[in-house]
């Protein structure tokens, strides 16, 4: 079975629990569970559709709103003083558009993609000064495809912002780890395997604006 993120067929048995395998990239460093051990499509639908985010709730509007603080002062600058206004992409924006709706009170037009719930494929069609994946990256099954599929709706000057929690480096650790125990991550980057992401996108990084999110230029 080759790496979903490098392709390379190096992998190795990196930890196993009672749902599933988990196998290191030998050459990237991903760690990833087999392809044939994920949700099928329903059933992940299912699973965040149980999701409790919405516009509403303080916890979760405090949440993005960091991201938003987060990623603002490394947007791309507007060229000119009557440039158009930035245009980003929240990809994998979940049941709610709250990201979209956050940036838009600072002049930045952000349109919402979620395969599920906001599934807009006028998307593909744009171009984009950034792009946004808060918590995403780690669900995807094709995450070579996809990317490389997002970095071609991205300008020239554009960003990636990446969030998503880098794996504990001991086995051991990695175990007990809280971030593996939802069945919708299906794999895990470290450093290294976001530096594998940056080469393939032919991009420099990662950069790390805290908050475990990583910027991509």
């Amino acid at each position: 079975m080759s790496c979903p993120l490098c392709e390379s067929l190096s992998a190795t048995r990196y930890s196993e629990d009672k749902f599933r395998q988990y196998l290191l990239c030998g050459n990237c460093t991903l760690v990833y569970v087999p392809r044939d051990s994920i949700l099928p499509f329903r059933e992940e639908a299912d699973r965040y559709e149980a999701h409790q985010n919405d516009d509403g709730e303080p916890d979760y509007v405090a949440y993005l709103t960091r991201i938003v603080d987060g990623i603002r002062p490394r947007l791309p600058k507007p060229k000119f003083l009557f440039s158009k206004p930035l245009r980003g992409l929240d990809f994998g924006c979940g049941k709610t558009t709250l990201l979209e709706k956050l940036f838009s009170a600072h002049d930045v037009e952000v349109d919402s993609y979620e395969l599920y719930f906001h599934p807009n494929e006028s998307v593909w069609n744009r171009k984009y000064d950034f792009i946004v994946l808060s918590e995403v990256i780690e669900h995807l099954s094709d995450p070579r495809g996809v990317m490389l599929r997002l970095s071609k709706v991205l300008k020239g000057s554009g960003k990636f912002f990446i969030k998503t929690k880098p794996y504990p480096a001991d086995p051991a650790v990695f175990d007990q780890w809280f971030y593996k125990r939802d069945m919708t991550h299906v794999q895990f980057f470290n450093h290294e395997s976001l530096s594998q992401l940056a080469k393939l996108l032919k991009m420099a990084g990662p950069h790390k604006l805290g908050d475990d999110i990583f910027e991509f230029y």
